[in-house]
């Protein structure tokens, strides 16, 4: 049953004949009914809806990061909507038959603050350094700027977040690896100004093996 909202002349949600009504970011939206079909998906389809959840599952995983990244771009829709729409079309490599996630292409967070310069990691037991280079200040460039960091596990499909925690003039920051992760671990960094309402572009500072020859005894 369909429920009137304001009026006669007004929008409904719920169910009205063979079309249903719901409020979307503040618009109200009439779609049809979704009617489940028994036909078998082609290849093309199954490309794009492995596609379809290989990024909407990264962009989940790491969801704190994208609102703060993506929340100035989400007009009439959300931030991880504008984040999927941005990475869509370079999100993914060829493995095999099927696809993976292009994981040094991934954009989580856009904007004006400066990104971080020379990076560079190590690993000593199970922890990891991110290292940057000395950056003269500037409007977008402040020594007060903070950074955030991204360590994402493909075989735990998690990442470690670390939110506006260390400011740039540090050079440096120390993150520690979580006991089951595994295989390749991807890195990122962006900084963001002081205040936190602008943020900058990330950069991917690489991906670097985790495995029982490198963690601690």
């Amino acid at each position: 049953m369909g429920i009137i909202e304001s009026g006669p002349l007004g929008p409904f949600r719920n169910k009205v004949g063979p079309v249903v009504g719901r409020k979307h970011m503040g618009q109200d939206v009439i779609t049809s009914v979704y009617h489940k079909s028994n036909k078998k998906h082609t290849p093309a389809q199954f490309s794009e809806q492995t596609k379809f959840g290989l990024l909407n599952g990264f962009i989940a995983d790491i969801a704190p990061l994208i609102k703060l990244g993506f929340g100035k771009y989400a007009r009439k829709k959300s931030a991880k909507n504008a984040a999927f729409s941005y990475n869509y079309g370079h999100a993914f490599i060829p493995e095999g038959e099927t696809w993976g996630i292009n994981y040094p292409a991934m954009v989580y967070s856009r904007g004006d603050i400066v990104a971080p310069s020379g990076l560079t990691l190590s690993l000593q037991d199970d922890v990891l350094s991110f290292h940057w280079s000395a950056q003269p200040q500037s409007l977008h460039c402040q020594y007060t700027d903070l950074a955030s960091f991204l360590v994402y596990c493909p075989a735990k499909e998690r990442g470690i977040i670390r939110v506006n925690v260390a400011e740039r003039h540090l050079l440096g920051f120390d993150v520690q690896l979580a006991d089951d992760y595994t295989g390749i671990l991807h890195c990122y960094v962006n900084f963001s100004s002081a205040d936190g309402k602008v943020s900058g572009d990330n950069k991917y500072a690489g991906g670097i093996v985790f495995d029982d020859l490198t963690k601690s005894v």
